[in-house]
């Protein structure tokens, strides 16, 4: 784990007020018909900060993106639900704080052919359960075990897409997106659940229609943007 040294200290602070700028704009927070009131990039600049600099670093990060969305909630919430939901600071900084250790060690687990197994089955689980919930609190469908067992092939089928998706190169870093993005989203609904501010069910509507295009899009700006730095660092160290 490296040392945080006053470069690090400067280029958090210049990612901290990208992320301050992104987040009282519709840019980084962009406002949507759902009880979270908006859906966010903010987590993306921790990704890439604890790929490129470690764990402590992608903390120290996320640190600052969870202070600006409890800021936002206490100046400008996006709405009333949105500010039951960050008011608390342990909701609004303890999973954006995660997200730099858990997308760095997603990201050096996944250079191993096992382990990149179970980050697949882990996730097509989640979407199975996360699936089945949210069509359960939309009235779709029943609650029985048949129904629940029905929406197996769905969650069996991002599983096998994952796995191909991290057979390549880009395996590690797309492993790393995702866990982080996830991390945002599951850990935020896990509290505000925990605290009763939403059920169980309503969490999972709000997992799902925000946490799988949030992925989508940490993935693919992720893997440009490091791409983009990881050649520039390689050209300056050689």
């Amino acid at each position: 784990m490296k040392k945080l040294t006053l470069r690090h200290y400067v280029l958090a602070g210049l990612l901290g007020a990208m992320i301050a700028a992104l987040g009282f704009t519709p840019f980084g927070m962009v406002p949507v018909p759902t009880p979270a009131g908006s859906a966010t990039i903010l987590h993306i600049p921790v990704i890439i900060a604890a790929l490129i600099e470690g764990p402590l670093f992608g903390s120290l990060v996320g640190l600052m993106f969870g202070a600006v969305s409890y800021w936002r909630a206490v100046v400008a919430p996006a709405n009333p639900m949105a500010q039951m939901m960050f008011i608390d600071p342990f909701t609004a900084l303890v999973p954006r704080i995660l997200i730099g250790v858990l997308s760095y060690i997603a990201f050096r687990v996944a250079h191993n052919e096992i382990w990149r197994r179970v980050i697949c089955a882990a996730t097509g689980f989640l979407v199975w359960d996360l699936s089945y919930r949210t069509a359960l609190h939309l009235q779709w469908v029943g609650s029985s075990p048949a129904t629940y067992l029905f929406f197996m092939p769905l969650g069996a089928g991002v599983a096998y897409f994952l796995l191909r998706l991290l057979a390549g190169e880009d395996a590690p870093v797309i492993a790393a997106a995702l866990a982080g993005s996830l991390t945002n989203t599951v850990g935020v609904m896990t509290l505000v659940t925990l605290r009763g501010i939403l059920p169980a069910s309503a969490s999972a509507v709000v997992a799902v229609v925000h946490g799988l295009p949030e992925a989508a899009v940490a993935v693919v700006i992720t893997l440009l943007v490091y791409r983009s730095l990881s050649r520039r660092l390689a050209h300056e160290g050689g």
